[in-house]
């Protein structure tokens, strides 16, 4: 079978673990049916590593995919974008007028920007695979300020990417619900929600009921998207409740930054264990922990987020508490009865969530209903397969 060809723009780099765990897991498994061109841009760090670097393109080249990468540049901000753009546009227009591109798909606005331009004079069709709310999360930042000229300017291009890709790919329902209130009129558009994917293959479902009462979390918690204070007043609550508990942070962040807030809420240094683990270890290095806590802060730009750290307790068969506002997490929680929402991080809450994660632990089926729901929303083989279908809706197999 001839394969068809499909061209995958990135901004995020296949060198990176995110490029690794969200890109090339879902294109290596659709290889045996599409011939992939693959442009990232490499941190020009990453990309001075000659070893890893040979390793990716020998990877890549046993499932033919052809990856072609670019340096990202990053600074002046403005003109750095623009310059990337250009090396995206030249790249389109090069594979899409040689044949080597019958499907253009973009992770994220700027590599759909480029194959929006292009497709106008080459006519091929392409996915916007928004991952988040962009815009949004830039204003949350403090990036782009809401009702300005640039903002003004970049959400006409947004609604005109929305309007005219072939298919748009969201994280989150959460997401599309709130695009389509927006703009009533894409509600005619093709969407599909495709989470952040978890190699499931990695992740062994572990009987919770005989691992001690151990909280945690894992991840960047140190940063503007997390609530720290929540997590440590939750700590504190359980420790009280339970004079034995012991509590784990799996990060890369500052430990003493962590250490002096856990002395802030009375934690003694003894009952907090803080590691730092690489993407292959976070498995192992979870294992311990019986509750995973996911407190982000909620508003329009997390309604795009899908936090892949869930995935990863729930592959594992470990419950979590989680707050609305961020995306589909709530919803899932609550779906498939893995864990508890909570409201707010008032002590009222915290205490009824501990009460309410205490009831669930005496449900001998929470641990594979964890992992059952990690299989459902998380899982790379069943996001490849979404994909899949995205294609052959564009693109006509004869």
């Amino acid at each position: 079978m001839l394969k068809k060809k499909v061209l995958y723009l990135s901004y995020t780099g296949l060198l990176e673990p995110l490029g690794r765990s969200q890109i090339l897991a879902y294109l290596s498994r659709l290889s045996d049916e599409y011939q992939f061109t693959i442009v990232s841009f490499e941190k020009a760090d990453d990309f001075a590593e000659v070893d890893k670097v040979e390793a990716l393109q020998e990877e890549c080249a046993s499932y033919g995919i052809d990856w072609q990468p670019k340096i990202y540049h990053h600074k002046p901000r403005l003109l750095a974008t623009l310059w990337d753009l250009s090396v995206l546009l030249n790249a389109t227009w090069t594979f899409s007028r040689s044949g080597r591109a019958e499907l253009v798909h973009c992770r994220s606005y700027i590599p759909a920007i480029a194959a929006l331009l292009i497709g106008k004079v080459t006519k091929v069709p392409f996915i916007f695979d928004m991952r988040a709310l962009w815009l949004d999360e830039m204003i949350d930042a403090g990036r782009l300020v809401r009702g300005s000229i640039t903002h003004k300017i970049l959400a006409s291009l947004e609604t005109k990417l929305l309007k005219e890709a072939a298919h748009v790919v969201s994280l989150t329902q959460a997401a599309v619900d709130y695009l389509q209130a927006q703009k009533p009129h894409l509600k005619k558009q093709n969407f599909s929600v495709i989470t952040t994917c978890v190699d499931l293959s990695k992740f062994i479902t572990r009987n919770i009921e005989s691992s001690p009462k151990k909280l945690g979390t894992m991840g960047t918690v140190i940063s503007g998207w997390y609530h720290l204070d929540w997590l440590f007043l939750t700590l504190q609550t359980q420790m009280k409740k339970d004079k034995s508990a012991t509590f784990k942070i799996v990060t890369r962040d500052s430990e003493q930054t962590l250490r002096e807030l856990a002395i802030q809420y009375g934690i003694d240094d003894s009952k907090l264990e803080i590691i730092s683990s690489r993407p292959n270890d976070i498995a192992n290095n979870i294992a311990d922990i019986k509750a995973g806590l996911l407190y982000f802060t909620a508003g329009v730009s997390k309604l795009g987020s899908a936090p892949t750290r869930m995935g990863e307790f729930l592959a594992c068969g470990i419950p979590v508490i989680g707050n609305r506002g961020v995306g589909d997490m709530a919803d899932l929680i609550e779906r498939y009865k893995v864990g508890v929402v909570i409201e707010d991080g008032s002590q009222i809450s915290i205490d009824n969530a501990l009460a309410s994660l205490d009831v669930l632990y005496q449900d001998k089926d929470l641990a594979t209903r964890c992992r059952s729901a990690a299989e459902a929303y998380f899982s790379a083989d069943s996001g490849a397969e979404k994909y899949r279908k995205i294609y052959k809706s564009i693109i006509s197999h004869d």
